[in-house]
């Protein structure tokens, strides 16, 4: 298989494979000699800048000890991967999305979120995010489950080791502050946890009155993820189902736009602190 076109299917397939070869300690230059690949080759696939054939991701899959479900899943991803011409948007219906999400969030070097109603993920203390998760408990997933719940806190908390890196804006209505997640002691040390990250230079933190009538955004979260030398990626992410890719630009231009008009609305950063000063009292 020839170089191929960076397309969402493959920047996801590349993140899978990196993750798994990681996991089991092999080298690029371990993987590539395994399959007749030089090193510069599989960096370009775990890049999402070329693909391989069905037989060398099952050896790469055997190499790293891939269960029977990576195995089926990352062979399903191949096969979209290898598509001559991808959907101009992508929808994740393979199982793990919210992993190959944290794969993109963690390749990205500036990246902006807004959400509504809610605290943005990576900005919640476990005891607020444990009360999220709970609320869906046998809803997203079928039975009641303590394992499952544990498990995507732990995930989601893991995401925020992120935090130091990267340039970060955050953008979220001011309800968030006012809904009392897991009860009212939690709200208060969510606002504490908010009022010291606000702190920090690589952090941007503002929010849109709830009732704003130029939201653009009134029922649903946004991400935009830049990256260097790549396309950078718009995500509509969704309470149920698959979360949906965007890299086409019209489409991540839209998003962008969609970014303006809500810093144009937002409080600014000053009066953000204070609203989160004043929810502090409150609490």
């Amino acid at each position: 298989m020839g170089e191929a076109v960076q397309t969402m299917p493959r920047r996801l397939l590349g993140g899978e494979l990196k993750r798994l070869r990681l996991a089991a300690g092999k080298s690029l230059d371990e993987s590539g000699a395994l399959i007749g690949k030089d090193r510069s080759r599989l960096i370009k696939v775990e890049d999402g800048r070329s693909t391989l054939k069905a037989n060398d991701l099952e050896q790469l899959l055997t190499f790293y000890g891939a269960t029977a479900r990576d195995r089926k899943k990352v062979l399903a991803m191949g096969v979209e991967a290898r598509q001559r011409q991808p959907k101009r948007a992508y929808v994740d219906l393979l199982p793990g999305a919210h992993s190959r999400i944290a794969d993109l969030e963690a390749d990205a070097t500036t990246i902006s979120y807004y959400d509504r109603g809610v605290v943005p993920g990576l900005l919640q203390i476990p005891e607020y995010t444990e009360g999220l998760v709970a609320a869906c408990d046998g809803v997203w997933w079928p039975t009641p489950s303590y394992e499952e719940r544990a498990r995507r806190v732990a995930f989601r908390l893991e995401r925020q080791k992120l935090l130091p890196d990267k340039e970060f804006e955050f953008i979220f209505t001011d309800d968030a502050l006012t809904t009392p997640v897991a009860g009212r002691e939690v709200m208060r040390r969510q606002v504490e946890h908010l009022l010291g990250l606000v702190r920090r230079p690589n952090i941007s933190l503002r929010l849109v009155e709830s009732n704003d009538p130029w939201n653009p955004c009134p029922q649903g979260a946004l991400v935009l993820l830049e990256f260097e030398g790549a396309r950078r990626v718009g995500l509509l992410p969704v309470a149920y189902g698959p979360s949906m890719y965007l890299d086409d630009p019209t489409d991540t231009d839209s998003i962008d736009r969609g970014f303006q008009r809500l810093r144009k609305i937002a409080l600014s950063e000053e009066e953000s602190r204070s609203r989160l000063e004043a929810a502090l009292e409150a609490t």
